[in-house]
């Protein structure tokens, strides 16, 4: 019978502990809900499953059409998040037409969210 080698223990702790930051990864951050567009204002969700926060909010909208893009407009602004669901408004004028946002949340100069939603006007 072989002899176990004695880093052999640390190897199988070592591959559990990624395994469980990998299973873990994104689940106790600040995340993008819902975006709608009603009355002449954009209404985003942003839910934070945490204490309440600070940070810097960032919406970029974009207009599509074909293969071609055009920035609509840019917001960014320093908002408190609470725990829980949270709704910003950010008044644009928008025709109707379809639509990218791109939103990004940083916390001091690290961006900690970040993703791109549709929508339909």
């Amino acid at each position: 019978m072989a002899a176990t080698p004695p880093t052999t223990p640390f190897i199988g702790l070592s591959c559990l502990c990624i395994l469980a930051l990998a299973l873990t990864a994104g689940c106790t951050g600040i995340g993008f809900g819902e975006a709608t567009y009603t009355d002449g204002a954009l209404q985003l969700e942003v839910d934070n499953p945490s204490e309440p926060t600070e940070a810097t909010l960032q919406v970029t909208v974009v207009k599509t059409s074909g293969f071609g893009q055009e920035q609509v407009d840019t917001f960014v602004k320093i908002e408190h998040f609470q725990e829980g669901t949270n709704i910003f408004s950010f008044p644009v004028a928008l025709e109707p037409g379809t639509y990218k946002l791109y939103l990004y949340l940083l916390k001091g100069d690290e961006r900690t969210a970040a993703v791109i939603r549709d929508l339909q006007v």
